[in-house]
């Protein structure tokens, strides 16, 4: 049994490899040629080009591995009818089925490595493309004065403080257009903020130029406005939790897709896209296990026509229609 697995493994991985390189080479060509005249409309260094391409390179083979696995398993049942080895593994009290079980450890270990990949690499070069495509390619140019910077809309929740913000710039360690919620311990705001700066420091914040409102129980003003020049107030959070910017799904690892996810929920923020992302991600490595099986459901009831045990037109289009009424029968739902 053990010379049969190797025997095999290794059909599957000669084919796993060629298919992965051969779907990957196709998937770089057509990224080539989709960007070609970028390339050459802006002039860019072939070496930056070739540096964008190499580090896409990760990414493509992630999304090709589960065609990989799909286009070897089918092509080493393919082979073993060929030559009629599983007839041969039948007449010697060998299950097909049997045969499945080294795919599936292939596919298990395959689904691993995506994993591994998109924790420890992928985040990182997905992180590097993105960089080099901004700034080498489409020359996005930034005020070195200010660094990078967010502009927008900018919220945060905590336990006790609601943040508002119109533009963060965290390398001078400030926030601009600031306004401020204080809750109690019932989630309820007793004090409202409003800065038109607001500076971070090691003993908390310091608020310029703004006002300070009061509400009672009820939730109305307990008295009119202070307005300040200049307060300091203690309040824990940072300006890095506050004014973090957003990374792109594909830029985080499992683990930081889904502690962001948590993050945002905890803040109560409705938004179901990263965790959406976290359990794509589990799934399409996944993808793999079902890849490497999905060869000999339609090699064996060919096997079995072959032996007389199914009609010849039975045989030959079984798994297309089952596998079309299974695609039908999603799409139904769906729409």
């Amino acid at each position: 049994m053990w010379l049969l697995s190797r025997y095999v493994c290794r059909h599957f991985l000669s084919y796993f490899g060629g298919g992965l390189a051969a779907c990957t080479s196709m998937l770089l060509l057509v990224e080539l040629f989709d960007r070609i005249d970028t390339f050459v409309g802006r002039q860019v260094l072939w070496s930056d080009a070739a540096r964008y391409l190499a580090l896409k390179l990760p990414s493509m083979m992630y999304q090709m591995a589960p065609a990989a696995c799909l286009l070897a398993s089918v092509l080493t049942f393919s082979t073993l009818n060929k030559h009629h080895e599983t007839i041969a593994m039948r007449a010697h009290g060998i299950s097909p089925l049997r045969l499945t079980r080294p795919l599936l450890l292939l596919g298990c270990l395959a689904c691993l490595g995506l994993l591994m990949a998109q924790e420890y690499l992928l985040p990182y070069t997905n992180q590097g493309y993105n960089l080099v495509w901004r700034t080498r390619i489409q020359r996005v140019k930034t005020d070195p004065r200010l660094g990078v910077f967010k502009k927008g809309q900018i919220w945060y929740s905590s336990a006790q403080h609601i943040w508002s913000a119109q533009l963060s710039v965290p390398l001078e360690q400030r926030l601009l257009g600031v306004t401020i919620y204080t809750l109690d311990a019932h989630g309820v705001i007793r004090q409202r903020y409003d800065a038109a700066e607001a500076r971070s420091d090691d003993q908390g914040w310091t608020l310029l130029r703004g006002t300070r409102r009061t509400f009672n129980a009820d939730g109305m003003f307990a008295g009119l406005p202070e307005a300040f020049m200049e307060q300091h107030v203690a309040f824990p959070e940072s300006l890095e939790e506050i004014s973090a910017l957003r990374k792109l799904p594909e830029e985080m690892s499992l683990s930081e897709t889904l502690a962001y996810a948590h993050e945002l929920r905890r803040q109560g923020v409705a938004d179901p896209t990263y965790l959406v992302e976290f359990h794509g991600k589990l799934a399409y490595a996944a993808l793999c296990i079902l890849m490497a099986g999905f060869g000999m459901p339609h090699n064996l009831i060919l096997a079995l026509g072959y032996n007389g045990r199914l009609p010849p037109a039975v045989a030959a289009w079984a798994a297309n229609g089952l596998f079309g009424c299974g695609g039908v029968y999603l799409a139904v739902r769906l729409h």
